[in-house]
């Protein structure tokens, strides 16, 4: 078990996904942080609630969408700098669904890779049980996600305090509290990852699925919430949403609730990911 770890911990630092997602970490960040605004890849808001409520209490909150349109980055910078009690880099964490389009890369390195080459029967054929392939190349997932989880959290500290002079930061403890109260969230997007490649196996199949997933799931979601009249409360569960909350100040009812919803989560596709894996013919 711990040779195939070290196997594929080996051959990911060889390959170009790896460090296409760390390029995406440093290039997000670094925009993010001279622009003074965080930015993301899903939706903000579904429905009528707001991933995060830093932003709305800026001085571009009341700045009609035409006058921002005239207005230059550096205005735009100069105004957000200008701004009391604004924590840029817990706003920008707060947008950390972002890191999921690079969890995707490590997933399908580790995982799918293996049975579109046919490399995993080969592995299963020596004395690899299929329990111990399965959490083996969990582990390594997880692993290499989270010290991407983390190397973002500091890029984005350390960044804006060296860019932007400290003006809009918080302090080093926050940024890591925030990225503590993330984990289980974090955890539950590695897990549906791991699940969705076990289940398809194809490289192919799993990026058809994976890439599209969250942002189609946002636009259902926020659908049923206009067609049904939806509570706003029935979003606030939502993966991306969660990541927000948790970057601000949740109560610690929220933070249960949170940790409970992702366990579900976790439990449900890793569980899904195990059973297909066990049954399936490995060819």
């Amino acid at each position: 078990m711990f040779n195939m770890i070290k196997a594929d911990l080996y051959r990911i630092t060889k390959h170009i996904a790896l460090y296409i997602s760390i390029a995406i970490i440093f290039v997000v960040a670094a925009v993010s942080i001279y622009l003074v605004s965080p930015g993301t890849v899903g939706q903000a808001n579904i429905g009528d609630i707001s991933t995060t409520q830093f932003s709305q209490e800026t001085p571009l909150a009341d700045i009609s969408l035409e006058e921002m349109h005239s207005l230059t980055p550096q205005k735009i910078r100069s105004l957000m700098l200008e701004t009391e009690n604004y924590e840029l880099d817990r706003d920008i964490l707060s947008m950390n669904m972002n890191l999921y389009y690079c969890f995707i890369f490590i997933a399908a390195i580790i995982i799918t890779v293996d049975f579109s080459s046919g490399s995993v029967k080969n592995t299963l054929s020596s004395a690899i049980s299929r329990r111990k392939y399965f959490f083996s190349k969990t582990a390594i997932v997880f692993g290499i996600c989270l010290l991407l989880f983390f190397l973002n959290t500091y890029v984005v500290y350390f960044g804006n305090l060296i860019i932007n002079g400290g003006k809009v930061s918080s302090d080093l403890w926050t940024v890591t509290k925030i990225s503590l109260l993330q984990l289980p969230p974090m955890f539950a997007l590695m897990s549906i990852l791991t699940g969705i490649a076990f289940i398809t196996k194809k490289t192919a199949v799993y990026n058809m699925i994976a890439i599209p997933l969250v942002m189609l799931f946002q636009i259902v979601l926020g659908l049923m919430i206009k067609l049904f009249d939806l509570n706003g409360k029935a979003v606030e569960f939502e993966l991306q949403i969660m990541i927000g909350k948790l970057s601000s100040v949740p109560d610690n009812d929220y933070i249960v609730q949170s940790c409970l919803v992702c366990g579900a989560i976790i439990i449900v596709f890793m569980g899904l990911g195990y059973l297909s894996f066990r049954k399936s013919e490995i060819k």
